[in-house]
């Protein structure tokens, strides 16, 4: 559907941008990069999405896993653990978008973060089916309320200073953290443990709401 949709779009198109090379395009992120920078507010924000983003990471990689190896549940059980995290954020993300909207961004960026690291770090602890299914529950609102508030936040302060390709950079510390999300669980469960491991993650995302809360003014023009 996205192909067809995207085909049509373009043939009605009156101008289509040319194809970049490949140098343009890194130049084009590296002036992204700078834009972020030159802005502790997006910059702060975009890293708070991209942590957040590192434990959806780590548990898409390892939660099943853990759910079968660890805990003895089935792959069917392991499977919808992870489904109904993302089916409580798929479900959540408009209406938390709208209240982002009514009662600010910040608030739920911070809500999120510690609903995250929370139900994160419980997850070692658990064995239950029941209460996993509810930690994930958990985490997938907070998801939905750091993703839907931190993009939001990070649009209106470009919009404020007229950036550029600073939106487009938010995207890839998106990727960053989703990518670095595995490949950091797997270093330090090898190391340790599931339960420090998450714990250690959970911490970041602990220790990262105080920088946000007190380096990000919304109010700053």
């Amino acid at each position: 559907m996205s192909l067809f949709i995207a085909l049509k779009l373009l043939t009605h198109s009156e101008k289509v941008e040319k194809g970049k090379s490949l140098k343009e395009s890194y130049e084009r992120f590296l002036a992204g990069i700078k834009e972020v920078a030159s802005d502790k507010r997006v910059l702060i924000t975009s890293n708070m999405e991209g942590l957040q983003n590192m434990t959806v990471g780590a548990l898409e990689a390892f939660l099943p896993i853990y759910a079968v190896k660890v805990v003895g549940f089935n792959e069917f059980q392991a499977g919808l653990l992870w489904g109904i995290q993302v089916l409580a954020t798929i479900l959540s993300k408009p209406l938390m978008g709208k209240v982002s909207d009514r009662y600010g961004r910040k608030p739920l960026i911070t809500v999120g973060m510690l609903l995250c690291a929370a139900s994160f770090g419980s997850i070692p602890l658990l064995k239950d089916f029941y209460l996993l299914m509810l930690a994930a529950i958990v985490f997938g609102f907070g998801e939905a309320f750091v993703t839907s508030s931190s993009a939001a936040l990070v649009a209106d302060i470009c919009k404020e200073k007229h950036f550029g390709t600073a939106m487009g950079t938010f995207g890839t510390l998106f990727d960053i953290g989703h990518a670095t999300g595995p490949i950091m669980a797997g270093f330090l469960i090898a190391k340790w443990d599931y339960l420090v491991s998450f714990w250690i993650m959970s911490g970041m995302l602990i220790l990262a709401v105080p920088v946000f809360t007190m380096n990000v003014d919304i109010s700053k023009k």
